[in-house]
């Protein structure tokens, strides 16, 4: 039996963040609308896109250096925040960025790719409620939002394999700037 779990930035998705840390500054973002998804994560833009077209929000645009950071923290397989047996978050993801970066990680014991993670935190449309910017009790719903969150543009994702690990094969997709601010809509 495959089992699949995902996680969340680290925090709630509707939790109070530190104004300078959480928000935009504003300045340009240049995409590179030529950058491509690697071979193992083709579908993951196309699968985004699809999600924020629904609900009349720009596409995103991969970005290698999002894809590296994704890669380089999901290499490292850290778990030591529960739940454990699941990659953990990177706090420094934003080390190097001029904006904030979000994350949605997603864990598997099955095959992982990006396709069926983006499915998964699409799924979760279910418990957010636009009206109210908020979602159901107890549930999650934080991986949607920032999927279709509106300033996002850059989009880069990784997959890993961390034996250790009960969810061992991972999906971390980074994205620019990051979404998920308190008291803000995603679209």
């Amino acid at each position: 039996m495959r089992h699949a779990v995902h996680r969340f930035a680290g925090w709630c998705a509707f939790a109070a963040l530190a104004a300078p840390a959480a928000t935009w500054g504003g300045d340009p973002i240049v995409v590179d609308s030529s950058a491509a998804e690697p071979a193992g994560l083709h579908g993951t833009i196309a699968a985004h896109n699809a999600a924020r077209a629904k609900v009349g929000v720009a596409p995103l645009f991969w970005d290698e250096k999002l894809a590296a950071r994704a890669k380089a923290w999901a290499d490292m397989c850290i778990d030591v925040t529960a739940p454990i047996g699941l990659l953990d978050h990177n706090a420094n993801r934003g080390a190097g960025f001029s904006f904030y970066i979000g994350e949605n990680i997603y864990g598997t014991t099955g095959r992982a790719s990006g396709v069926a993670a983006t499915q998964r935190w699409i799924g979760e449309k279910a418990n957010y409620h636009h009206a109210t910017n908020s979602c159901d009790a107890g549930k999650v719903c934080g991986h949607y939002t920032q999927v279709v969150w509106s300033s996002s543009v850059r989009l880069g994702c990784a997959i890993s394999h961390c034996g250790a690990l009960q969810f061992s094969n991972s999906v971390v997709c980074n994205y620019g700037p990051g979404g998920n601010i308190a008291g803000q809509s995603p679209y």
